[in-house]
């Protein structure tokens, strides 16, 4: 599964992280959470555990389509 992720805190501002999740547990560990509409969660535990395939600059096409997008400041 690949998910976008885009951070807007303090400390960055519109940083897109593409990542990849290969392990089953994980990624059914993020459905449930978006299912639950715990979407901060999943946001965060896609932060910490899932595997980065590539930063993105501003403007810059994905190499993949997404299954999930999640950005930051909206959760």
């Amino acid at each position: 599964m690949n998910a976008l992720l885009v951070l807007d805190n303090d400390n960055v501002t519109n940083l897109r992280v593409l990542v990849t999740v290969t392990e089953k547990k994980l990624k059914d560990q993020v459905v449930s959470l978006l299912e639950q509409n715990r979407g901060r969660e999943a946001f965060d535990l896609l932060k910490s555990r899932a595997e980065v395939r590539a930063y993105l600059p501003r403007g810059s096409r994905l190499p993949v389509n997404p299954e999930v997008t999640l950005i930051e400041d909206l959760l």
